[in-house]
């Protein structure tokens, strides 16, 4: 596309960067992200949302050396997976859709569905075109499936890790859900082969369309409320070496839903693979 042609650029940096971990094992370079964007057009707009004291502070210089915007938002500490730097992201969004007419392509990287009604506004009622940019596995099918063109994150080299084939058909313990019972499960597989686990990295691993178990968004979510309800998901503030706080969860182990899943409490309603 020609130089004339203006991009706008919003990057959900949590999403984004704990892709990069969890999925490469490796720190995302804000030069490639922003490169990506250029191949669209000239990039008029580019900023990144994230609580940036839970991210090495060098974040904030590298992504301004690579002509990105960081939009630091204090995030909350309700224990849910809504973000409100997700919030701040969508009214930008819907900003520039209203004050930069001339912007053309809009690049969001993101996996999280809480964009599909900007996504399809976007195209509908203004007329352009939107592309989802998100690490393999972590984004969800809905989101892809209301924008223009999916163009995957992909770190050249490095092969993803997407969890699914390891996980085996849980057994099902009495009154708990086969759903219940797959996402504790994932959780399990997670919190011991990834660094970081944080609701929203659950959530788009539950939801991917490369997993096994591809849950829709709104059970997804329903489930996640509902453990750490339950206190299956435990949230907790974690001091890093620089002083920054991430907020992380840890699944309780003790729970009794959790020993009879993970122990493989045999019962007759156990579900055969097809």
């Amino acid at each position: 596309m020609g130089e004339d042609h203006e991009v706008a650029l919003f990057i959900d940096f949590e999403n984004v960067r704990y892709g990069f971990l969890n999925t490469y094992g490796q720190e995302p370079d804000p030069h490639d992200l922003m490169a990506k964007a250029r191949a669209y057009g000239r990039v008029a707009v580019a900023s990144a949302y994230a609580d940036f004291t839970e991210h090495p502070s060098y974040y904030r210089r590298t992504l301004e050396v690579a002509g990105i915007l960081p939009r630091d938002i204090p995030k909350r500490r309700t224990g849910s997976h809504k973000s409100s730097a997700d919030m701040v992201m969508l009214m930008d969004i819907v900003d520039c859709l209203l004050d930069r007419p001339s912007v053309e392509t809009y690049i969001l990287m993101t996996g999280d569905s809480d964009f599909i009604r900007v996504v399809t506004r976007a195209r509908h009622r203004f007329g352009k075109k939107v592309i989802i940019a998100a690490v393999p596995g972590t984004v969800s099918s809905d989101l892809v499936a209301s924008a223009d063109a999916e163009d995957p994150i992909i770190l050249e080299g490095v092969e993803a890790r997407v969890p699914g084939s390891a996980m085996d058909y849980p057994l099902l313990p009495e009154g708990t859900t086969y759903e219940e019972a797959q996402l504790i499960r994932l959780i399990d597989y997670l919190e011991q082969n990834r660094p970081y686990l944080t609701l929203n990295f659950i959530h788009s691993y539950a939801v991917s369309p490369t997993g096994r178990l591809r849950f829709t968004d709104d059970l997804a979510s329903r489930l996640l409320d509902r453990f750490i309800e339950q206190e299956i998901l435990i949230p907790y503030d974690k001091q890093l070496e620089d002083g920054r706080v991430v907020t992380n969860l840890y699944m309780n182990r003790e729970h009794t839903i959790c020993q009879q899943v993970l122990n493989g409490r045999p019962t007759e309603d156990r579900p055969t693979e097809e």
